[in-house]
């Protein structure tokens, strides 16, 4: 466990670093571009976003579990996923193409929409070869490969403000950083396995993509849930109000990435982990008590944080009036409800993919999405932005009461009262400790800080993270 929990935190710092300074660059490109034309470049990218299991088809997860149970495939089956992949990236964008036609968006906007949907490729290739690193418990080197992009398309961007920015020029540099990225990956590969060119066997394509296809079901479920309130809302409210109010809501939702990441970063770690000891309930059942608090902790804090001061992390945002800051704190404070219940349940998800109940998951997930469509199309003409919030806050309930529900009556899984008790209990306390801190007037970054302190001497107390025990 010491070992996993060292490379967690590399993992954690550097997301923390890049990925930070990342979405306030994001927030004075949108302050720049304004509040419309970031809302269609955010409309555009969820779309894009809905269909990405196109150039995925599950082979990232498919890689990963298999690999993690049988590394010694790695130079027979790795060359045929990677010509698969990027078969499957350069068809994607003339798909989404076509797509963009048939759903009534202009030249200008279609060129847009296939320029970031080649930049969903180029990443989805990166996704690749991450899961081999993750598949190799080659965590450290994941860490860097997870910000890599980031940090290049951050020294693009940082050009781009002091020379000139628009939403054209911020995609191509988009696209820039996830070429770079790519090679720096494949270089890394070759490195730690030597070269592997792509395999252009297409008599094996059709026997991978019917492996990793029930990952498949699952990577496009996530990816419609994850995106579809921001196409919803663009598409719902149309014309220059729908533009804005989806700028507003990406500027609130922006905050939910960012935090998101930080699961995005962790639980890759426990797949690959729980993929290893598939067949080890007690390994299992070890990794779980020691992966929910971590995965845990850290999103309970940052969404009592905006609960209370969620409106200083719209700083950057001078060019908008007081209404639209108002708009965009209220959405990011419903939206960290969600964040709060995701932190607490995400890993449930993460140990029922990888060990084999997929099927659940998807299903649970295509219930959850049937929820979100539902409740949008009712209440986003009357109540915008924050009927998307609202909506990922009930859809991520029912989400995390399913895995609930089925690790214990179906897996056999002691039900988790205790961690969950002491969970709750943590919350609960934070929160007591931001508001008592803020009736004494101190200032919110003393408040915050003395609670963040408090919260991890709680959690030492309470025995949630133990950091000695056997290597994993």
């Amino acid at each position: 466990i010491g070992s996993l929990f060292r490379n967690i935190s590399l993992a954690v710092v550097l997301n923390l670093l890049i990925k930070t300074a990342w979405i306030l660059a994001n927030n004075v490109v949108q302050d720049r571009v304004g509040h419309a034309a970031f809302g269609q470049y955010l409309a555009l990218y969820s779309l894009g976003f809905l269909f990405l299991a196109l150039a995925d088809m599950g082979i990232v997860q498919y890689s990963t579990v298999t690999l993690s149970a049988k590394p010694e495939l790695l130079r027979k089956l790795f060359p045929n996923l990677l010509a698969l992949k990027i078969v499957l990236s350069l068809l994607y964008p003339f798909f989404m193409l076509a797509a963009g036609w048939a759903l009534g968006y202009n030249g200008s906007e279609r060129y847009m929409l296939f320029i970031l949907c080649m930049v969903q490729g180029v990443l989805q290739v990166n996704a690749l070869f991450r899961a081999n690193f993750q598949a190799f418990q080659q965590f450290r080197v994941d860490a860097f490969a997870s910000i890599l992009d980031r940090l290049v398309m951050l020294g693009i961007v940082a050009l781009l403000l002091l020379t000139h920015i628009d939403i054209e020029r911020y995609i191509w540099a988009y696209l820039a950083s996830a070429v770079v990225t790519m090679m720096v990956l494949y270089a890394a590969t070759a490195k730690l396995h030597g070269w592997m060119r792509p395999a252009w066997d297409r008599s094996s394509f059709q026997s991978l993509l019917k492996a990793s296809f029930p990952f498949a079901i699952i990577t496009i479920l996530y990816s419609v849930n994850d995106k579809v309130d921001q196409v919803m809302l663009e598409r719902i409210l149309g014309g220059d109000l729908g533009k804005h109010e989806t700028g507003l809501y990406g500027g609130a939702y922006r905050w939910v990435d960012t935090t998101m990441m930080f699961l995005w970063t962790v639980l890759p770690i426990f797949f690959a982990k729980f993929a290893h000891h598939r067949d080890d309930r007690t390994e299992l059942a070890k990794l779980l008590r020691f992966g929910q608090p971590i995965a845990a902790l850290p999103m309970m804090y940052a969404a009592v944080f905006v609960y209370f001061f969620g409106e200083k992390l719209l700083f950057l945002f001078s060019n908008s009036n007081p209404a639209e800051l108002a708009t965009m704190a209220e959405t990011m404070r419903i939206l960290f409800i969600a964040v709060f219940v995701n932190g607490i349940f995400a890993i449930y998800s993460t140990l029922l993919t990888s060990t084999g109940h997929e099927r659940f998951v998807s299903r649970m997930i295509a219930l959850s999405i049937l929820l979100n469509v539902t409740l949008n199309a009712i209440f986003i003409p009357q109540y915008g932005a924050y009927s998307c919030a609202w909506a990922t806050v009930l859809s991520f309930s029912f989400l995390s009461i399913s895995y609930l529900w089925y690790m214990h009556f179906r897996m056999k899984l002691p039900f988790p009262a205790a961690v969950l008790s002491k969970l709750l209990a943590l919350g609960a306390l934070l929160g007591l400790a931001f508001w008592g801190l803020d009736a004494l007037g101190l200032p919110w970054y003393l408040v915050s800080g003395i609670a963040g302190l408090a919260m991890l001497v709680q959690a030492y107390l309470f025995g949630m993270v133990k950091l000695r025990g056997h290597d994993a």
